[in-house]
């Protein structure tokens, strides 16, 4: 009975963060030497998850919170009595990994600790930003919100500074804000230790539920603001038999437009007009050898982007990439009485094909080339239609 009881001791709850309101300006160089963060509230209590079961961490932590009329502010104080071990590489946006120093903060504006956004910062001050969802246990790396770091490594460890817009969090109006706050330090050396803000019991099946109420925070801006993000682009591909001149067909210019408009902070409204496939990750590695099975890759276009929990599933039942070269699209993303949902119409130009036995599969043959290819196109322009998602 005792060595049950040991086994099943309650994990104390965090205990609530009230942030301070900033009372002057903080200039953000990675250094937590302004005054300004003199009254911030500190955060100086972590546990070690990993490996340890809510140990003591090895490493001291210290965490800031505070506010002003624009932004939320996060300081880091990450001390490390080896400067010398630390590992920060410079890499891209979102490839702040397990093997790096870095710290996560996730923030969950709704209060109902299911999902948060996810804001990383390496030794570097390089960034990665997601969403993590409870239900699934994924985290989506595929936004990107807006918001500014700066890092600083000292001779007793290294400090940051996060700085994001209230325009990138999304939360209901009035006064009584129930956040949830949580920071995760990484910190890579003989093993991988992982030190939380939270005790997390490691028999538990949820993360974000371990958050800790934020509070304090008033009188801040409306969460209700509208993007408009224009683009222009063009290419000129030629090409040339050996010995011959080069030739194409001259400059193909593409313009397009993306539009959100959030009229409450449960409601997301999105328009595109010609997306722009240069927030296509061009240089993400993939091996198509095997062509039973399509390739997947990270999605960054806005327009898909807005609520991606809610296409968050064990089994895909929606894969963006699918709507292969849309005209134009519209989305209502929201929430009300309890239920989430987000409706999405697009018209697709980019048309598809469709492996059947015959004509384009197993029975092809190479008299039949003509018509195969008229099947071909035939099918392709099945494909030009409108795409709905509920």
């Amino acid at each position: 009975a005792a060595k049950a009881s040991a086994w099943a001791r309650p994990i104390p709850r965090p205990a609530p963060v009230t942030a301070s309101r900033l009372s002057g300006e903080v200039k953000l160089d990675g250094a937590l030497t302004d005054p300004a963060w003199t009254s911030a509230t500190k955060i100086d209590t972590f546990y070690e998850t990993v490996f340890g079961d809510n140990r003591a961490p090895i490493v001291k932590t210290t965490a800031y919170v505070a506010y002003d009329a624009k932004y939320l502010y996060i300081g880091l104080d990450c001390e490390d009595p080896d400067t010398s071990k630390l590992r920060a590489p410079f890499t891209d946006r979102d490839e702040v990994i397990g093997t790096d120093d870095n710290v996560a903060v996730f923030i969950d504006t709704q209060g109902d600790k299911r999902i948060a956004q996810e804001f990383r910062v390496s030794a570097r001050g390089i960034q990665g930003d997601a969403v993590f969802n409870d239900s699934t246990g994924n985290e989506d790396f595929s936004p990107d919100f807006y918001y500014d770091t700066a890092a600083k490594i000292t001779d007793r460890g290294w400090t940051a500074e996060m700085r994001i817009p209230f325009s990138s969090l999304r939360y209901k109006p009035g006064a009584d804000q129930k956040w949830g706050i949580l920071v995760w330090r990484n910190y890579p050396r003989d093993r991988r230790y992982a030190i939380y803000s939270s005790p997390i019991s490691r028999g538990s099946n949820c993360y974000i539920c371990t958050l800790a109420d934020l509070r304090g925070l008033e009188d801040l801006p409306t969460s209700r603001h509208m993007v408009i993000a224009p683009y222009a682009s063009g290419q000129d591909v030629k090409r040339a038999a050996p010995g011959r001149r080069l030739d194409g067909p001259g400059v193909d210019p593409r313009f397009g437009l993306d539009f959100k408009w959030t009229p409450l902070a449960s409601t997301a409204i999105d328009l595109t007009v010609n997306p722009d496939f240069s927030q296509v990750e061009a240089d993400t590695a993939q091996i198509a050898v095997n062509n039973r099975f399509a390739l997947f890759f990270p999605e960054k276009r806005p327009f898909f982007l807005e609520g991606v929990d809610l296409i968050d599933t064990p089994i895909q039942v929606f894969y963006s990439r699918s709507i292969t070269s849309p005209k134009f699209g519209a989305r209502v993303t929201g929430n009300a009485a309890g239920f989430s949902y987000t409706a999405l119409v697009a018209r697709d130009e980019g048309g598809g094909s469709v492996i059947l036995p015959g004509a384009l599969g197993s029975d092809f043959a190479p008299q039949d080339f003509e018509s195969d290819v008229a099947v071909f196109r035939a099918r392709r322009e099945l494909g030009r239609s409108f795409v709905g998602v509920l």
